[in-house]
């Protein structure tokens, strides 16, 4: 009995040993486990960092900032606009643009009361702004940097500003259509602003606002890029012809209570624009735009029927080709002519006409006849030539080209009108240029807007000999009792051109507007019998007259003469204080102060 509970307890401590052996050895391999585990998770670690630090930080970095921080564009310096003299026509100013961080705003109440009698801004649409979700919100840009420094003193938290320059037009309206807007991101809208951006428009310049985690709270701010100023460009025009101008169609327009009045001038031997004015005019230094369409450039974009200033053009390539002579003389049906079922009438009848009288007396009849000479091929040619039917190549933001349809749609009726101006639609642009063509020897110059070193590209489309006669015609328009544009007369000063009355075409295209009309008088002036060795070629363009005459000759002609006068008075005393020496040439600077 001994022996055997001696057995059982050998036999029990026995498998407590194994047992206690089996327990150590599963313990150390989950201490081996561990241990290895954690080697591995240490080597993950690194070599996540590696990826995150090193070998691909940017990713990464982008996100974060994505995360964190936003950016704000700001506008930029752009180049200054320059007119042939080196004044200043559009130049960037300092101003400053006023922002909220709604979330550390304090007083709402306070904040838009001050911002309410600071800006003059609407209580809702700024109610809107204080109640934004956006960490960063813009109240008004580009405000004179004063008001920015007085609602900045009030010292209320979540207020402040940025300075940021606005673009500034020293000469207010002058040229406005043409030289267009700029956006308040410095970006170019309209006219040269836009048509000449990649010159003009600086670096983006951009402000960092840095968020908290949830994206709401402003932490800090600053700029990151200040950008470069743009180039500047310099462009034909003339500031001081332009003021003429702008005055003078402003006073037709008024007088004549038409829609609007555009004037033209170029200088026909270099195709250089002097002046494009256009009444109503815009103020871009003012923010509000009471109509729209009073931005359209109507000198490049409009289309219109020229009606009797098509005739001097007509009559040259006659007159060129040898289809007619000066002094062919021409039965003008005593101002009736019937065209199959259509009627050609003429406002003052006439009998016998030579080819010079039809257009002194403006006889649709007799212009219909030496359309039905040439043909409607040599006719359809020749308006092809002088540029109807296609852009010019000042390539403006809008431009039309006019209509000028193919001569295998022409009907017989289609020849007569033609030849006096109906059934075309040309822009005051192009009918410049083929005016400069009538007087500058018969070269249809390339025009320019943008002054550069390059030579004048001209193409001959009538000899110089009859470009002679041509002007003598049109100077008979102004001189003979008998002609339309004795209103443009200017004494001891060579004057000619022409006067247009074209009624105007109903918006579906089919017929003409009761009562609508475009007077208009287009011509130039040869100034070298006062001393200045200058053409200039002038349109005045004044869009459905209203106060009693309709007629180019009456409504646009007195306009004409006006600007002529002063234009040439001022570069006759532009010449001679330079020939004095009294006075230099304007400086670089500018002769306009700009203040803001």
């Amino acid at each position: 009995m001994k022996n055997q509970r001696s057995l059982q307890k050998k036999n029990y401590n026995q498998k407590r040993y194994i047992g206690n052996n089996r327990s150590t050895s599963d313990y150390g391999s989950r201490i081996r486990l561990i241990k290895m585990l954690s080697v591995l998770w240490v080597f993950l670690i690194i070599g996540r960092l590696y990826v995150l630090q090193v070998a691909n930080p940017t990713k990464w970095t982008n996100w974060a900032n994505k995360q964190h921080m936003s950016k704000v564009k700001l506008a930029g310096e752009r180049g200054r606009i320059l007119d042939t003299n080196n004044n200043i026509m559009a130049t960037s100013v300092p101003a400053a643009s006023v922002f909220i961080r709604p979330d550390n705003i304090k007083d709402k109440n306070a904040v838009k009361e001050l911002l309410l009698s600071s800006l003059e801004m609407d209580s809702d649409y700024l109610d809107k702004k204080l109640n934004s979700s956006e960490p960063f919100v813009w109240i008004k840009r580009q405000i004179p940097t004063h008001i920015a420094k007085q609602i900045k003193s009030a010292d209320l938290k979540g207020v402040n500003y940025l300075s940021e320059p606005r673009r500034y037009y020293p000469y207010k309206g002058a040229a406005s259509q043409l030289i267009g807007k700029v956006g308040v991101d410095g970006n170019g809208l309209l006219g040269i602003e836009a048509r000449y951006e990649n010159n003009l428009n600086s670096e983006i310049r951009t402000v960092t606002v840095r968020k908290d985690a949830l994206g709401k709270r402003i932490s800090d701010y600053g700029i990151e890029k200040n950008g470069e100023a743009g180039e500047s460009l310099q462009l034909t025009i003339d500031a001081e012809l332009q003021l003429i101008a702008d005055e003078e169609v402003e006073k037709a327009r008024i007088l004549n209570e038409a829609k609007r009045a555009v004037a033209i001038m170029l200088d026909p031997e270099t195709g250089e624009i002097l002046s494009i004015s256009q009444s109503p005019s815009i103020n871009f230094n003012n923010e509000k735009i009471s109509d729209p369409r009073n931005l359209t450039n109507f000198a490049v974009e409009a289309s219109y029927e020229p009606g009797s200033t098509m005739k001097p053009l007509v009559a040259a390539i006659a007159i060129d080709r040898e289809y007619a002579k000066p002094a062919d003389r021409i039965n003008t049906e005593k101002g009736r002519f019937k065209i199959g079922r259509h009627t050609i009438k003429d406002v003052h009848p006439d009998n016998i006409l030579s080819v010079s009288d039809i257009v002194i007396r403006s006889s649709n009849v007799g212009m219909s006849k030496l359309g039905f000479l040439m043909g409607k091929d040599v006719l359809y040619e020749s308006l092809k030539e002088y540029g109807f039917g296609k852009r010019t190549n000042l390539r403006l933001p809008g431009e039309g080209s006019g209509i000028l349809r193919n001569v295998k749609n022409w009907s017989k009726v289609d020849v007569a009108t033609h030849s006096f101006g109906q059934g075309i639609a040309v822009t005051p642009i192009q009918m410049m240029r083929g005016y400069a063509a009538l007087v500058n020897g018969g070269y249809l110059p390339d025009l320019k807007i943008v002054k550069d070193n390059a030579p004048t590209i001209k193409r001959k489309i009538i000899s110089e000999e009859t470009s002679d006669i041509i002007k003598q015609i049109m100077v008979q328009v102004v001189e003979d009792e008998h002609g339309t544009g004795g209103k443009v007369r200017i004494p001891g000063l060579m004057v000619g051109g022409k006067t247009g009355t074209a009624q105007k075409a109903r918006v579906d295209g089919r017929g003409y507007e009761k009562g609508a009309y475009l007077a208009s008088f287009v011509g130039f002036a040869d100034a070298k019998s006062v001393g200045l060795n200058k053409q200039l070629v002038l349109g005045v363009f004044v869009d459905e007259p209203r106060a009693g005459s309709i007629y180019g000759g009456t409504v646009a002609g007195p306009a004409f003469r006006k600007i002529i006068k002063r234009s040439l008075h001022t570069l006759l005393m532009r010449q001679q204080l330079w020939q004095d020496k009294e006075e230099v040439p304007p400086s670089k600077s500018g002769i306009v102060k700009v203040s803001y």
